[in-house]
């Protein structure tokens, strides 16, 4: 026991007795006290952090060691629901593409691209997005890019009949159509009908996104010189079978149809609208034109568009569908007379596109249809050339989130046909479309004896011969506005060649 005397000096309690320590020895003791209490505490903190450190370095190397494990001898995708596309494909060895490099470019596509779980990991990467991020409005895509054409007040000339040239090579079935449509000297349009590389499809992609109130919409920036070329197809096949009844239905996306002109402007769109006009403007008036814009906007408040995806419901089909009707003579079915049918759960291209919007995810569509009323049975073939039977509205119960849009006639296939055995006059119709087109499609199915469709984005044969051999009496084009593009007027073009 220490204790301190009046003088100054301190009593040590021992066995003997009393020992006395003066001041300067006293800061001697103290000094040394603090000196050892800072060693001690040096080298305890020192071991603490020898002892984190190592803990880190075990942890990370674990990480990495479990990565390895999952990339080496995990199952790989082959396909990505997101993207709506085939994954790369593990490359072929050859004593060229090892020598030039291209088969060690080509493996770590393949490495990457299809790594395990990558659908699970882009959800988590939307989710901690979403926690830094914040809510409302949000834009993706490439607006800084964008350069939107004017739209002219009318057409001071039809636009040009494309010269058809029959070609004995194969249809490409690709997406890439940079130089498929020239100009002659004379200024009219000719096919490039030399052959080319096959190119894979990679699916639909939506290009510059909106989201606002938790729906997406997909920004339309006019484009003239798609415009002019996509009527100088039309007016070609017209020229082309002049006693049939030729249609072209244009149809707005849920951007011109619902968000305030005000806003389509700040974001830098044109007029929907006007760009409707000015292309019919340009087509032969003996084509059956319809513009169902106005159509769209007088339901607005109604589901015809869905949220998380860029095409339009069964709903706003069927408004086009009477449309349709109307224009050539028919007593259209009311939606009371069909079977209905509602498949919840769907998450379509906007989700995907824009990695997963937290935003859109809590905003999900379900796909809705009416079954029609002669038949529901199809025939299918598809890319490869196989011929199988489908529904024409099938059932996606089942289905995952992202394929629920093929609930309409089995997707997109170069071809398919329907017969209907109530319908005994020998009417037919070829419905020439993009995705938009499937939804339209089944309520046809009770008008015509044959509905035969045809994908322009994959069709391999020529659609002359076809029209002609069966002898098809109504050509009915339907495309969204985001397809009237030069690239668009290939594609449909080429199908004709």
């Amino acid at each position: 026991m220490i204790d301190r005397n009046s003088d100054n000096s301190y009593d040590i309690g021992s066995a003997d007795g009393k020992h006395y320590i003066e001041d300067s020895e006293k800061n001697n003791i103290q000094d040394k006290v603090k000196s050892d209490g800072t060693e001690n505490h040096g080298k305890e903190t020192k071991g603490f952090k020898s002892a984190g450190a190592r803990f880190m370095t075990g942890v990370s190397m674990g990480i990495f060691a479990g990565l390895f494990v999952v990339g080496v001898f995990a199952e790989r995708p082959d396909y990505s629901e997101s993207e709506k596309r085939s994954l790369a494909a593990v490359p072929d060895l050859t004593l060229v593409t090892a020598m030039n490099g291209d088969f060690f470019t080509d493996l770590n596509k393949w490495f990457s691209d299809t790594f395990p779980y990558r659908e699970t990991l882009l959800d988590m990467e939307s989710k901690l997005e979403h926690f830094y991020g914040v809510g409302g409005e949000a834009y993706y895509g490439n607006k800084i890019d964008v350069v939107e054409d004017t739209i002219p007040e009318s057409a001071e000339s039809l636009a040009p009949v494309i010269e058809l040239q029959e070609s004995s090579e194969e249809q490409e079935t690709v997406d890439e159509y940079q130089e498929l449509v020239e100009t002659n000297a004379d200024g009219t349009l000719k096919i490039d009908d030399s052959p080319r590389e096959t190119v894979e499809i990679i699916g639909e992609q939506a290009g510059n996104i909106y989201v606002n109130n938790n729906k997406g919409y997909e920004i339309f920036y006019y484009n003239q010189g798609g415009s002019v070329k996509y009527a100088s197809v039309i007016n070609t096949i017209k020229a082309r079978f002049p006693d049939k009844e030729v249609y072209d239905i244009l149809v707005p996306n849920s951007f011109g149809v619902e968000l305030d002109q005000a806003l389509q402007e700040e974001l830098g769109s044109g007029n929907m609208s006007d760009a409707f006009n000015y292309i019919f403007s340009l087509m032969d008036p003996g084509i059956r034109r319809l513009s169902v814009f106005d159509t769209m906007v007088e339901h607005k408040d109604e589901y015809i568009y869905f949220n998380t995806d860029h095409h339009w419901t069964a709903l706003g089909a069927y408004y086009a569908y009477r449309d349709f009707c109307e224009e050539k003579g028919l007593t259209p079915h009311e939606l009371s007379d069909y079977e209905y049918v509602d498949y919840p759960g769907f998450y379509g291209t906007f989700y995907f596109a824009t990695n997963r919007s937290e935003e859109l995810k809590s905003n999900p569509d379900h796909v809705e249809a009416w079954i029609p009323l002669g038949t529901n049975d199809i025939l299918i073939t598809n890319e490869e050339g196989e011929v199988f039977n489908g529904h024409v509205i099938n059932d996606m119960t089942d289905a995952i989130a992202g394929r629920k849009y093929n609930c309409f006639i089995n997707g997109d296939n170069p071809f398919t046909e329907i017969h209907n055995p109530r319908v005994t006059d020998g009417s037919s119709c070829v419905v020439i479309k993009e995705s938009y087109g499937n939804a339209f499609v089944p309520y046809l199915v009770d008008h015509y004896s044959d509905v035969y469709v045809v994908d322009y984005r994959y069709y391999k044969d020529n659609l002359n011969t076809f029209i002609l051999d069966r002898g098809v009496q109504d050509i009915i084009f339907l495309n969204n506005i985001q397809a009237i593009t030069e690239k668009v007027s290939g594609e449909i073009l080429s199908i004709f060649s």
